[in-house]
């Protein structure tokens, strides 16, 4: 049992403020920790031109937090289209709060219920139309720096028979007594006949994006803005940029390959193990 010691539940401005943007504690500590997002997920293949190789989408994949997935889930369709766990898991905390009290035991995985009242109401014409969503938990308990959130979402371009429904998570202010979940959406009868969905222990299951709380404002700059940008951006080509030697090339033609790969200048992402206690 991992004690939690009275200066952890101190909720003062003070107390929150911490060096890491993100912190995270787990529902029991031989879940997995989230893992730093990687630029590629999928094996090397042969051959050059793959999406893989583009430097802006390496870095969107690489960007944010990769929760795992600590257990295999096996989700089946019946004749009526009707999804459901073959076999979900409960899992115990070891939390002790300091008091001798725990959280509860939480299920891996849950379907949205007919005539669902809580936590929130479901009417009976909604239901048939979100019954193929189940909420997975994190089994992570989420906190960020004053003014940062979390946007909950699926990893990127990773193609899989199920997505992740993205959310918004206010993650500097509410702190729920559960871990947190996420819901994904199993195929729709309507859509696909897909009977059987696996999704891995140790595979990724969603990102946790962190996003600045603010206000982001979009104004069409002026002309003459543009001009000297455009200009810049031509300086930049004719200093980096080699000649191609494709010879159906324009004779203009300007390769930059590597060249902004080598320039980016990618954010970090790094995970902590705690001290046990």
């Amino acid at each position: 049992m991992r004690c939690i010691p009275d200066t952890a539940l101190d909720n003062s401005p003070a107390s929150r403020s911490n060096s890491h943007m993100l912190n995270f504690y787990r529902f029991h500590a031989d879940l997995p920790m989230p893992q730093p997002a990687r630029p590629v997920y999928r094996k090397p293949e042969s051959g050059t031109g793959w999406p893989d190789h583009c430097p802006p989408i390496r870095a969107a994949q690489a960007f944010g937090w990769d929760v795992i997935n600590p257990f295999t889930m096996r989700f089946v369709r019946d004749a009526d289209g009707a999804w459901d766990i073959d076999e979900a898991v409960e899992v115990p905390s070891d939390i002790d709060l300091g008091d001798g009290t725990t959280p509860h035991p939480q299920l891996n995985a849950w379907f949205w219920e007919r005539d669902q009242k809580l936590p929130h109401v479901i009417s009976p014409n909604v239901y048939p139309l979100i019954r193929h969503q189940c909420k997975i938990s994190t089994y992570l308990y989420l906190h960020t720096e004053p003014g940062w959130m979390l946007i909950m979402t699926g990893v990127p371009n990773q193609r899989r028979d199920w997505r992740i429904v993205t959310s918004l998570i206010e993650t500097d202010w509410y702190f729920p007594a559960h871990p947190w979940h996420t819901v994904i959406e199993l195929p729709r009868i309507e859509e696909s006949d897909i009977a059987e969905v696996v999704i891995p222990e140790s595979e990724p299951l969603c990102r946790l994006v962190p996003v600045q709380r603010a206000d982001y404002p979009a104004t069409e700059m002026k002309g003459e803005t543009f001009g000297e940008l455009f200009a810049e951006g031509q300086r930049w080509l004719k200093e980096h940029g080699k000649k191609s030697t494709d010879e159906t090339a324009d004779a203009d033609y300007l390769d930059i390959t590597g060249q902004y790969a080598r320039e980016q200048d990618n954010a970090k992402f790094t995970v902590e193990a705690g001290d046990g206690s």
